[in-house]
């Protein structure tokens, strides 16, 4: 995880104190945008997802199905600036968005 991505969810999570939820980051196998990771709030994790690390202790999860997959990816999350995007991943009411970079 970058140190921008970091301190967006940090962000996040200061702006969403009030309410106390739970953080997940999950990774899908996506129809609308493909693999990108997303920021929740108190969501259901799907049976048979995969904890595959934790960026500032909130879990990142992908689907079982694709952890042989990403079990020998070399990725990092980062955060771009993304104005316009009508994401439902919580950082996109900052204009933000999370991506994948390859890396370490």
């Amino acid at each position: 995880m970058s140190d921008a991505a970091v301190a967006v969810i940090r962000q996040v999570r200061r702006e969403r104190a009030d309410r106390a939820g739970t953080f997940t980051i999950t990774i899908d196998g996506g129809c609308c945008e493909g693999t990108a990771p997303h920021l929740y709030e108190n969501y259901v994790v799907p049976a048979g997802a995969i904890e595959i690390g934790r960026v500032d202790d909130v879990p990142v999860f992908i689907p079982g199905n694709l952890g042989e997959q990403y079990a020998t990816a070399s990725v990092t999350i980062d955060v771009v600036d993304d104005p316009l995007s009508d994401a439902m991943s919580l950082e996109s009411d900052l204009g933000k968005r999370l991506v994948f970079r390859p890396g370490p």
